[in-house]
Protein backbone atom coordinates (compact mmCIF):
# COMPACT_ATOMS: atom_id res chain seq x y z
CA UNK A 1 0.00 0.00 0.00
CA UNK A 2 1.25 3.56 -0.83
CA UNK A 3 1.01 5.64 2.34
CA UNK A 4 0.06 8.85 2.89
CA UNK A 5 3.40 11.17 4.44
CA UNK A 6 5.49 7.66 5.00
CA UNK A 7 8.67 7.27 3.47
CA UNK A 8 8.86 3.83 1.23
CA UNK A 9 10.86 1.29 3.40
CA UNK A 10 9.02 2.49 6.56
CA UNK A 11 5.85 -0.05 6.37
CA UNK A 12 6.27 -1.54 9.82
CA UNK A 13 5.81 1.54 11.53
CA UNK A 14 3.12 2.64 13.91
CA UNK A 15 1.75 5.23 11.02
CA UNK A 16 2.09 2.87 8.68
CA UNK A 17 0.34 0.26 9.78
CA UNK A 18 -2.52 2.34 11.46
CA UNK A 19 -3.08 3.77 7.71
CA UNK A 20 -3.30 0.00 6.37
CA UNK A 21 -6.17 -0.03 8.75
CA UNK A 22 -7.83 3.10 8.55
CA UNK A 23 -7.89 3.09 4.65
CA UNK A 24 -6.15 0.13 3.05
CA UNK A 25 -7.84 -2.76 1.39
CA UNK A 26 -8.60 -6.29 2.00
CA UNK A 27 -5.45 -7.09 -0.14
CA UNK A 28 -3.32 -4.29 2.23
CA UNK A 29 -4.76 -6.36 5.25
CA UNK A 30 -3.38 -9.65 4.56
CA UNK A 31 -0.16 -8.24 3.52
CA UNK A 32 0.17 -7.04 6.97
CA UNK A 33 -1.55 -10.03 8.56
CA UNK A 34 0.90 -12.54 7.01
CA UNK A 35 4.24 -10.42 8.03
CA UNK A 36 2.72 -10.66 11.61
CA UNK A 37 2.13 -14.46 11.03
CA UNK A 38 5.85 -15.10 10.06
CA UNK A 39 6.89 -12.95 12.97
CA UNK A 40 4.14 -12.66 15.92
CA UNK A 41 7.15 -10.30 17.44
CA UNK A 42 8.18 -8.25 14.90
CA UNK A 43 8.37 -4.35 14.23
CA UNK A 44 4.54 -5.11 12.88
CA UNK A 45 3.04 -7.10 15.33
CA UNK A 46 4.81 -4.12 18.03
CA UNK A 47 3.68 -1.44 15.55
CA UNK A 48 -0.01 -2.83 15.54
CA UNK A 49 -0.09 -3.32 19.02
CA UNK A 50 0.65 0.65 19.85
CA UNK A 51 -2.04 1.44 17.30
CA UNK A 52 -4.47 -1.05 19.08
CA UNK A 53 -3.82 0.37 22.24
CA UNK A 54 -4.35 3.52 21.36
CA UNK A 55 -6.12 4.73 18.05
CA UNK A 56 -9.74 2.86 18.79
CA UNK A 57 -11.72 1.94 15.39
CA UNK A 58 -14.81 1.21 15.06
CA UNK A 59 -14.91 -2.92 14.60
CA UNK A 60 -11.36 -2.83 13.06
CA UNK A 61 -9.80 -3.04 16.33
CA UNK A 62 -11.91 -6.05 17.78
CA UNK A 63 -10.72 -8.06 14.75
CA UNK A 64 -7.03 -6.92 14.87
CA UNK A 65 -6.75 -7.22 18.44
CA UNK A 66 -8.05 -11.02 18.13
CA UNK A 67 -6.14 -11.72 15.39
CA UNK A 68 -2.79 -10.70 17.33
CA UNK A 69 -3.78 -12.76 19.86
CA UNK A 70 -4.27 -15.77 17.98
CA UNK A 71 -1.11 -15.27 16.08
CA UNK A 72 0.86 -14.95 19.35
CA UNK A 73 -0.34 -17.81 21.22
CA UNK A 74 -0.05 -20.14 18.17
CA UNK A 75 3.58 -19.01 17.97
CA UNK A 76 6.07 -22.23 18.67
CA UNK A 77 7.71 -21.78 21.83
Amino acid sequence: MRHRHIREGYEDTVAAVEDVLARGTVDDWRELAARIRADPDGPAARALQVVLDHVPMYGTTAIWRDFLARVRADRPA
